[in-house]
Order: structure tokens, then C-alpha cells, then sequence
């Protein structure tokens, strides 16, 4: 029934084909030999988007990008050898942050394996324990229970990254010479046919993973967590990362809020922070960061809704008292201080909507605690105004991100870097009535691929989308302005220039370590970073005034396609203006218990 070759096309076309039937709507392809069928495959296939990736490290971070704005996996296609290794970076964020993520790698046949043929290494469990699912395909067949295999396998892969604890998966599909694109035999194409006519299996849970739909939670666990909450008489619910099904529950937050007498603190990137109707106050980490804050401002019971916060004064206070505290996430065990009370397991919004429902007695709370955090919470931008202030007209780190808040679109996508970036505008930004969905990299924290995981979310959102990050990130990530050049919608890469990897300034080995240390840390370099966005062809503006980087940014956010915007500040500002910070708040703290 046709030669070999015939089969390894049809074959090729037969999974891609199931990857489509299964939900999967964008291919990331990088160049190679050994994946052609399969790259012919999907570019043949109409129900397929496919992007070009020269670079595979920053292609997996595009499609992490596109997954976290989809909620779907995206399809990673490479061809044989090192080329797959170099998907590890984005698969251990995707493993560790909850993003669903598919990887079809390409292999030799198994007469080259073992045999120091080029290019060809052990593919088989390449990623580990980083994935949720791993299959080796094995060679064509054209059996029918064969067929059948190959497409329940692809079927399998997608539900699994799509599972409760959402991640990713790898499939390893051998392939043999010729690898061309045939025509096809008649027959071989009558029977693939009638295999892909076949409905695709499905599997249902009891745990619904569509965000549109309410999860049960057991009346047990809300008896518990509603008893523990309004026992308390200054309760908080803090809430840290999360993705963007969390933006779609901001209402059943506030109305809990208002039930319950609890005070909600928000990051930015837990999409309850930027958004209409929002009651969450933005200070807490610079409270916290401070003696008096910590007093003035101390809770009995901390509800946390998503990953452990990013927030250093949280840390602190963690680290000093002892809190009851329930921690609420969807898989993850988020309770890095190792001290919960309790880890409930439950999305986040049917937990907020089903909480709301219960009766609480507000003759309970301490209203004192609840003016005291109003009351901390306005200092706080009362002296982060006037910092920004003194600066007048010349850029500064918090001058960045605070001009650059006030300028994005509402609404609109934001992308926080690591390191300064998503703490900047935590510190430097308050709450916001704008539409903001915020996207941010914390499953392992890296400063990898972030330019390339801004340019999927880009690829997947009609209004513009914004990057904030720091040099030596963007620089890390140049190749992701390859895939950034080709978008239409306007995405923006706000690149600040402090010279090097500032926030090290701010750790112990700044204060501990020798002087002559701390460069291997910092990474202070003298990159041109017009000719890196020259390199792909993005346009590129920069700016060390308040009012130029506001005038840059309005001519970027009117033009279509990438521009880079470097915003040249200070290498000193960061560090200065931090502690200038938290030392006026004190101050302004200890006046107002005086």
C-alpha cells in the first residue's frame, strides 16, 4: 500500500491533522531537515497558524506567550538533536507556571541512533520530569490500530497540557530519508482519510477546566475557609500571580470584599490590581518593607488567592509573625514560608463566587485596621509622588514605570520583565481603574525569552500590547524581535538602560561581598540597543526626559507594528530611589502613630 515514503507523509498528515481536531490552533516552526513532513504537514493545513522561529529558545517563549493569552497549547515543531534541547528553558517555565505547551520533535530512524550518526543524540525523555506527557510515535505504520494509536496519543498529549495542572508535553516522532513531501497513493490516502473522519476521543473530568464554568467546591471547605475568615478581625486577601481567568472574577472579589470586611491587596500581575470596579490597594509591599508597617498594618488571617506574592515586605512579615493564613490555587502548593494553615485546591474565581454566597458578622472586624491600611496605603503615593517630583523632568528608574503606567492604552495588554520591572510598577504605579491584562514570567523568575513571550501575547491581542523590561533581559532576548517585527498590532518594548542588572545593588552581596564582585552580578555593559532592534528591522526611539520617553511613547503606540523604546535613567536611581521610599514612608508612619 505505497512505499515507505508515501507513508511517512500521510503519516505527517495524520498527526497534525489529530493536533487540530484536538483544539490547536498555532504551529511555531524552526528550521531543519529531519521535521520536513511534519513542517509540510501543518503549512499544508488551513485550520493552522503558522509562525517561522529561527531561533527554537525563543520560539517556545512565543508560544508561551500565545498560551498564556489563549489559555491553549501552541504546537513547538523543531527537527532533530540540539535543536529540542533549546525548548528546555521555556518547557521548565511552562512546567513550573502551569502553561499548557505541545513539543513534536523530530528524530532519526533507529538504525542511526546509537551509531554516532551526525546529528543525532537520545531524544527519548529529553525533558524529564519538566513535562506532563511523553510519547515516542515510533515509525509509520499503516495498520489501522497503528493509526488509531497515533492519533489517541496526540489526543492524550493535549489533554494533558491542558490537564488540572495545566503544563507541558512532548511527543518524538521518528522520521527516515527521503523526507520530501510524495504524492500520495490513492489507497493509503482513501484509509487516512477514513481514520481522521473517525470523531477524536475526548476525555471529561469532574473537574471542569473551562473558565467559563463554575467549579463545585465541596461545603466543607467553604464551611472551613468562611469560619477561619470571619473569625478574624483584620483579614486580608492578598493576591499574588495568577493568569488571566482571574480578571473575569474582579465583581465576585469586590462583592466578597464587601461581606466579609476583608481587605484586598493586589499585585499587578494578579489582574485584580488593573481593572474597572478594582477595591485592591497597591502599597502593602512598601508597607511591609517598613518597621512601622508592619506594625500598624499587621493581619490575623491572610486569605492568599494564586502563586506566592512577588513582594519582599510580605517575605518580611512572614518572616517576623506568624499569621493564620489559607492558601488558594489551582494545583499549586504555593506556600514558599512552609506555615499555611491550609492549601485549597480550587479555581480561583468559582472559589470567590462560592465564598460571596456565605454570611459573615462585620461586628467583628477592628475598623481601625481597616482606616489604618487606607490610611498607609495614600502615604505611600503621597511619597512616591513627591520622590518622583524632585526629579523633575529627568528619567528615572520609578519615573519609568510610573510615566509609563500613566501612558498605556486602556485598555490594553502589559508584559512585566523580571528582576526591576514587575516590582517597579508595583512600588511605583498605584491601582488603576484601566483594563489591563497583565502577563508576567514567574514560574522559575527567568530574564530569558521575555521579548519573545511578549511578542505571542502580542500575536494573539487585538489592541496593543506593552513590554516593560530591563536592559540585560532585552538583550538576552534579541532574537525575539525577529518574531516582534513581524506583528501588525502595535507592541511596544520598553527597554530601561540603567546599565546592567541593577536589582543585584539591592541584595547582600552589594552590602557583603568585595567591590570588585559585584560587576560579575551586574553585568554592566555599553550595547547599542538601536542597532539590536536594527538587527530585525523594529523601530527604535530613546529617551532620558520624562517628557521625551512620554513623547516616544505616544508616537509608538500610534504606529503599527514593534518599536523599541529605551529609556535611559540613572544606574543609581533604582537603589536610591528605593530606599528613599521606604524611608519617608516610615517617617510618615511613625508621625501618624505618634
Amino acid at each position: 500500500m505505497g512505499t515507505a515514503a508515501d507513508l511517512q507523509t500521510q503519516w505527517a498528515r495524520l498527526v497534525i491533522d489529530s493536533f487540530v481536531q484536538a483544539g490547536v490552533g498555532d504551529a511555531i516552526i524552526s528550521p531543519g531537515s529531519r521535521s520536513t513532513p511534519f513542517v509540510i504537514a501543518a503549512l499544508e493545513h488551513e485550520g493552522l497558524e503558522c509562525a517561522s522561529a529561527l531561533d527554537e529558545r525563543s520560539g517556545a517563549h512565543y508560544a508561551l506567550g500565545q498560551a498564556r493569552s489563549t489559555l491553549r497549547p501552541s504546537l513547538l515543531l523543531c527537527t532533530s538533536g540540539s535543536a529540542p534541547a533549546n525548548y528546555f528553558p521555556a518547557i521548565i517555565e511552562a512546567s513550573e507556571a502551569g502553561v499548557p505547551l505541545i513539543v513534536l520533535s523530530a528524530d532519526r530512524p533507529p538504525e542511526l541512533r546509537g551509531s554516532g550518526a551526525n546529528q543525532t543524540t537520545d531524544q527519548i525523555g529529553l525533558y524529564g520530569n519538566k513535562v506532563r506527557f511523553f510519547a515516542d510515535l515510533g515509525e509509520p505504520r499503516d495498520d489501522v490500530l497503528s493509526l488509531r494509536a497515533a492519533r489517541r496519543i496526540v489526543a492524550q498529549a493535549v489533554s494533558e497540557a491542558l490537564g488540572v495542572k495545566p503544563g507541558p508535553v512532548h511527543i518524538n516522532a521518528q522520521a527516515r530519508k527521503p523526507l520530501g513531501p510524495v504524492s500520495a497513493n490513492a489507497e493509503l490516502q482513501v484509509q487516512i482519510d477514513a481514520i481522521l473522519a473517525e470523531p477524536l476521543t475526548q476525555l471529561y473530568r469532574a473537574r471542569p477546566l473551562d473558565p467559563k464554568l463554575v467549579e463545585h467546591i465541596p461545603a466543607l471547605v467553604v464551611d472551613s475557609v468562611t469560619e477561619a475568615l470571619d473569625s478574624a478581625a483584620r483579614p486580608v486577601i492578598l493576591c499574588g500571580p495568577a493568569d488571566m481567568r482571574n480578571a473575569m472574577f474582579v465583581d465576585a472579589l469586590n462583592e466578597l470584599a464587601e461581606h466579609s470586611g476583608a481587605v484586598v491587596l493586589a499585585e499587578a500581575s494578579s489582574q485584580f490590581r488593573c481593572w474597572s470596579g478594582s477595591r485592591a490597594l497597591g502599597a502593602f509591599d512598601t508597607i511591609w518593607r517598613t518597621e512601622s508597617g508592619r506594625s500598624m498594618c499587621l493581619p490575623d488571617f491572610v486569605l492568599q488567592l494564586g502563586a506566592a506574592p512577588v513582594s519582599k515586605g510580605w517575605e518580611q512579615l512572614c518572616a517576623t509573625d506568624r499569621i493564620r493564613r489559607i492558601v488558594v490555587h489551582p494545583w499549586e502548593w504555593a506556600d514558599p514560608s512552609s506555615n499555611a494553615e491550609a492549601i485549597v485546591q480550587a479555581d480561583i474565581g468559582s472559589f470567590l463566587t462560592t465564598l460571596c454566597k456565605a454570611d459573615y458578622n462585620l461586628a467583628r472586624r477592628d475598623p481601625e485596621f481597616v482606616a489604618g491600611f487606607e490610611w498607609a496605603e495614600s502615604a505611600v503615593w503621597d511619597e512616591a509622588s513627591a520622590i518622583l517630583g524632585q526629579a523633575g523632568d529627568a528619567l528615572t528608574q520609578a519615573g519609568a514605570a510610573r510615566t509609563l503606567f500613566d501612558a498605556l492604552p486602556d485598555p490594553s495588554a502589559l508584559v512585566l520583565g523580571n528582576s526591576l520591572a514587575i516590582r517597579d510598577v508595583d512600588t511605583w504605579a498605584p491601582p488603576s481603574d484601566k483594563l489591563l491584562a497583565v502577563y508576567s514570567q514567574r514560574g522559575v523568575s527567568g530574564i530569558d525569552g521575555v521579548v519573545s513571550g511578549a511578542a505571542g501575547v502580542a500575536s494573539w491581542v487585538e489592541r496593543a500590547t506593552t513590554l516593560l523590561i530591563g536592559d540585560v533581559s532585552f538583550l538576552h532576548d534579541t532574537n525575539g524581535l525577529q518574531l516582534a517585527s513581524r506583528l501588525t498590532g502595535p507592541l511596544v518594548i520598553v527597554v530601561v538602560n540603567n546599565g546592567g542588572g541593577r536589582i543585584f545593588e539591592q541584595l547582600p552581596i552589594a552590602q557583603d561581598g568585595k567591590e570588585e564582585w559585584l560587576p560579575y552580578f551586574t553585568t554592566p555593559h555599553d550595547a547599542d540597543l538601536e542597532s539590536a532592534a536594527a538587527i530585525y528591522g523594529c523601530e527604535f526611539q530613546s529617551a532620558n526626559t520624562v517628557t521625551g520617553f512620554q513623547q516616544a511613547l505616544e508616537a509608538a503606540y500610534a504606529r503599527e507594528g514593534c518599536t523599541v523604546v529605551e529609556a535611559v535613567v540613572p544606574s543609581q536611581s533604582a537603589l536610591e530611589q528605593s530606599r528613599a521610599l521606604t524611608s519617608r514612608v516610615e517617617r510618615a508612619l511613625r508621625r501618624e502613630a505618634s
